[in-house]
């Protein structure tokens, strides 16, 4: 049947949607605050229940795999803690009412479905919501590595970035809706769903710039197709927010110029194909800027499984499997990477053998997280899947593991 996107109109819907915000947030992203049930196993708050929230949750095969809110203005205006946390009031005042606003928050997708394409499903059935109400500003709180897939989106930065919950970094963005030069000049995929007599001709935008101070009329251009876009979003929503050690963890510049004087620079161009799966060479590649996609081919392009980002690790230190990988790495933008030699320990052993161990020491590190994230979203799978069986059979519970 394939996936299909939905309002939540029944409390059991939002329940079910409650139990998988739990499961993304808590379980797989391992954070915490306001409205973490931890003995429901949920993750609500007032703006959910609030006039004029709506719930769009995304199914598939009768399980939800992504979700997503946002609060309309209106006659009873935005949930307080909503109007406080986006500073929603001084545009409120300039605009006469809160029903040309919205605030949108509670993004989440499965991990598993990652690269494909459901964030644009939601993101664009949100956006028509929002044209459809008349909406001009929409408000978000974005986390920092999503920033330049916002920026591609049509978000403008308006505030300070602030710790909402008093410990994560988030950028309040903004984004005005029928700014058709703007979503042009950024090349947003709303702009083709904008009709022309829409067009608000920078109205909404400029009184932004009037209210707010740190509002900035442009945002850095971003480049990538749409594909890249959204397996970007996707995968930037599933990243743990626990810190990802890294090749060179504690390594200081002249420990680093030791490394790198073994290894290649190489840059990549959008697209360019950085490891074939069928590739059986060994060595491992660190990345210093740009990102790189671990994809799997499919007639139209790939199914990105994970990104990786500066000072991640590829490749392999010893000889790749007979058979070859099983995914291909693509540059998803200008890449730059340092290739270094499969022997890389063996060489520094000769004469600074305790750069030696720390490096094959952080190597551990790296491959150890690789295991238990897989792991982890080999279980959730295996849940959802027995779940799934369990609707049409009689199998006895699966208990949930711990950690």
């Amino acid at each position: 049947m394939g996936i299909t996107i939905h309002v939540a109109e029944s409390q059991a819907e939002r329940e079910r949607i409650y139990a998988f915000r739990y499961t993304v947030h808590a379980l797989e992203l391992g954070k915490g605050g306001r409205g973490v049930d931890h003995t429901r196993r949920r993750l609500t708050d007032e703006a959910d229940e609030a006039p004029g929230a709506v719930i769009l949750y995304a199914e598939d095969d009768g399980r939800i795999v992504g979700t997503i809110r946002v609060n309309f203005g209106g006659p009873e205006g935005l949930p307080q803690s909503l109007r406080d946390t986006y500073g929603v009031a001084a545009l409120e005042a300039r605009l006469g009412s809160s029903a040309r606003l919205s605030v949108t928050t509670r993004f989440m997708v499965d991990p598993a479905y990652r690269g494909r394409t459901l964030a644009s499903l939601l993101v664009l059935r949100l956006y028509g919501l929002g044209l459809e109400r008349g909406t001009l500003v929409d408000f978000c709180m974005c986390e920092v590595p999503l920033l330049r897939l916002y920026y591609r989106l049509g978000y403008r930065e308006y505030r300070d970035a602030v710790r909402p919950d008093g410990i994560g970094l988030r950028v309040p963005l903004l984004l005005c809706l029928q700014d058709r030069a703007h979503l042009a000049r950024v090349d947003s995929p709303f702009v083709h769903f904008l009709p022309a007599s829409a067009d608000d001709r920078g109205r909404a935008a400029g009184i932004a710039e009037q209210v707010y101070g740190a509002f900035r009329p442009t945002a850095p251009l971003q480049q990538g197709d749409l594909r890249t876009l959204w397996a970007g979003l996707a995968d930037a929503l599933t990243r743990s927010q626990r810190p990802r050690p890294t090749l060179l963890d504690g390594f200081s510049p002249t420990e680093l110029d030791l490394v790198f004087a073994r290894g290649a620079a190489l840059h990549f161009g959008p697209r360019d194909l950085v490891q074939p799966g069928r590739e059986l060479r060994a060595g491992l590649g660190v990345i210093l800027s740009g990102s790189l996609g671990v994809g799997l081919p499919t007639g139209d392009g790939y199914h990105f499984l994970e990104i990786l980002r500066p000072g991640d690790v590829f490749g392999e230190a010893h000889t790749p499997p007979a058979e070859g990988r099983a995914s291909d790495l693509v540059a998803l933008e200008d890449t730059r990477t340092v290739m270094l030699p499969a022997d890389l320990i063996e060489r520094l052993q000769q004469d600074h053998s305790l750069l030696a161990i720390r490096l094959a020491q952080n190597l551990v590190g790296v491959l150890r997280q690789r295991v238990d994230d897989l792991h982890r979203r080999s279980a959730e799978w295996i849940r959802r899947e027995r779940n799934q069986l369990m609707r049409d059979q009689t199998i006895p519970p699966l208990q949930e593991a711990n950690g």
